[in-house]
């Protein structure tokens, strides 16, 4: 079983996917699950890079500045009590994405979930700010379960995602933890659902093995909306 992540590396680790003209709004004060968020937002982004994607960042009311303000607790993507940020992923030719962290999303029965980590498109999360309503997960391509735990992943976790992917329409889904669980991990396996553990900056095979993953997910939506 992997050891919990060292905080201050994981902090390292987001700010080199950011690259040094942003800085995260997190610090190794804030809370192990947030900035595990972060973290996998930030292989998410690196992913997109190496699928030849260019990067940018936006504020919920206009361009980013120099800080990258990450959600601390769910909510809407319109909410603007703090400057929330996200990424724009754009590959040439094609429709722009939005990477979120902590964000509302609306599933096939209409019930609102929460998606840790989402990837849409940029046309559905304006649409949503403008009438402040849920994305839609049918619009998305990625969402991410982060799961951020020092022992004891139970299987209830797993059963719990198994749940939420059978009412979102997001083309992929991600189960993502910082440590193994035998038990999560046969379920996942079973239900054939995409997961990935020990996602930390010391283990390089999982991580580069997710971000292999993530990066399967652009080269489809690539072939998707090329023309």
């Amino acid at each position: 079983m992997a050891t919990q992540p060292n905080l201050p590396a994981l902090l390292q680790a987001i700010q080199t996917a950011l690259g040094p003209a942003i800085a995260p709004s997190l610090t190794a004060a804030s809370a192990g699950s947030d900035i595990f968020e972060a973290y996998v937002l930030s292989i998410i982004l690196q992913a997109a890079g190496t699928e030849g994607a260019t990067v940018g960042f936006r504020n919920v009311n206009g361009p980013a500045t120099t800080i990258f303000t990450f959600r601390t607790s769910p909510g809407h993507i319109w909410w603007n009590n703090q400057p929330y940020t996200h990424a724009e992923i754009q590959f040439p030719n094609l429709p722009l994405l939005e990477a979120h962290t902590g964000v509302y999303v609306s599933g096939k029965s209409g019930l609102i979930h929460e998606s840790d980590v989402l990837v849409l498109l940029s046309e559905e999360a304006q649409l949503a700010r403008q009438n402040q309503v849920p994305p839609r997960s049918k619009r998305s391509i990625l969402s991410a379960e982060c799961k951020f735990y020092s022992a004891g992943l139970g299987i209830s976790l797993a059963r719990g995602f198994v749940g939420l992917c059978s009412d979102l329409s997001s083309r992929e889904c991600f189960f993502i933890t910082n440590i193994s669980g035998v038990s999560v991990e046969k379920l996942l396996t079973h239900q054939r659902k995409k997961w990935q553990s020990s996602i930390q900056p010391n283990q390089a095979v999982a991580v580069d093995r997710l971000r292999n993953s993530v990066q399967d997910v652009f080269k489809d939506f690539r072939a998707m909306y090329r023309v």
